[in-house]
């Protein structure tokens, strides 16, 4: 027996855990003798749970083992061990490293080239729906790939924005890889495969999903990345969880702001005063890299090539100074009507030059 295969034999015994494993390869045994161990040899082992000994003994045969491949090969699921060189290079000296992953995808993505994961809120508002969408494109279109957890909200809206700008997107999830929750993300995911992407879990088939799963997951999510985004959090946030993983492993740590007035920026606000660095646009990203973004100065005369009118310039380019700006500020800075301030918007909205997100504020579709 292979190494990887003796890790997908324990790893599918009920209890047997990344910290059970390593108590027992202390023992001085390898892995791949474990399951030709003897009964007594089991039972002698040190420092292991009484109850764990005995689904070791339960389950210690290799037709056991045969049943649960031939069920990954049925499902289309594969799997890497920590002594694999497919391995993420970047996860395999973390604290509490999976000892094997499951994947569906392009397994290659997680040693190749600049990872960064964006995680955020469930409930997103329209501002973080777009913040993550404009991010992870613009990511994307540089050849860096995007990881984050297929949850709904800011994670959804990561994935989506990848693919839309041409690249490849990784998601951690906390269930098996055939068990896709939540189920609305069924479609998301296949477009995720459809795109040379990459969905991976350290949860087997048919496995029990806890609360605990998506905890432990953040610290894959940050593992296999080489910087972590906030883009919109609340103070409680379990991005902030991600944050926190990140800060443990040595990875940069990003945040994007939002509005003083809004709790679903409160988390991210707060690690921007305890050190992440404040997002305003890719550059803040990719100068921590030292990426040269050449697309940049054809971003920033997008609009100058627009036939325009006077009046539309103006209130372009006052967004384009200001930031994201209520309808009111528009007219209070342009000092214009609001009647006539209000059509001009709508149609630069239709024109997809600018985007309204909640609450009759405005902001540049970059």
């Amino acid at each position: 027996m292979d190494k990887k295969d003796a890790y997908l034999w324990l790893k599918s015994i009920d209890k047997i855990s990344n910290n059970i494993i390593d108590k027992m390869l202390k023992n001085g045994l390898k892995v791949e003798d474990i399951i030709h161990l003897s009964d007594k040899e089991i039972n002698e082992m040190e420092n292991i749970n009484l109850n764990i000994k005995k689904n070791i003994v339960k389950y210690k045969s290799l037709a056991y083992l045969d049943n649960i491949k031939e069920k990954l090969r049925e499902r289309n699921i594969k799997y890497v061990s920590i002594e694999d060189n497919h391995y993420p290079s970047k996860l395999k000296n973390i604290y509490n490293a999976p000892k094997l992953l499951y994947y569906k995808g392009n397994i290659n993505l997680l040693n190749e080239g600049l990872s960064i994961a964006m995680v955020g809120s469930r409930k997103a508002t329209a501002y973080g729906k777009h913040c993550a969408t404009t991010i992870s494109s613009k990511l994307s279109e540089m050849n860096i790939n995007v990881v984050s957890g297929l949850a709904t909200g800011i994670d959804s809206y990561s994935h989506m924005g990848c693919i839309k700008g041409g690249g490849k997107t990784v998601a951690v999830i906390g269930s098996s890889v055939d068990n896709i929750l939540p189920r609305k993300n069924l479609y998301l995911s296949k477009e995720i495969l459809e795109n040379d992407g990459l969905i991976i879990s350290e949860y087997g088939i048919d496995s029990k999903v806890y609360p605990s799963n998506y905890v432990q997951r953040n610290r894959i999510i940050s593992g296999i990345s080489d910087g972590v985004i906030v883009v919109e959090a609340a103070i409680k946030s379990g991005a902030l969880i991600t944050a926190d993983f990140a800060l443990e492993q040595g990875r940069e740590v990003f945040s994007i702001p939002g509005s003083i007035h809004s709790a679903m920026s409160e988390g991210c606000h707060k690690i921007i005063k305890e050190g992440a660095k404040l997002v305003c646009s890719i550059e803040d990203i990719l100068e921590e890299y030292k990426i040269i973004n050449n697309k940049n100065q054809e971003n920033l005369k997008k609009y100058d090539n627009i036939n325009l009118d006077k009046k539309s310039r103006i209130i372009i380019d006052t967004i384009k100074n200001k930031g994201t700006l209520h309808i009111d500020e528009i007219c209070d800075n342009t000092r214009m009507d609001i009647k006539y301030v209000n059509i001009i918007l709508n149609e630069l909205v239709l024109r997809d030059i600018l985007v309204q997100i909640n609450n009759n504020r405005y902001i540049l579709n970059s």
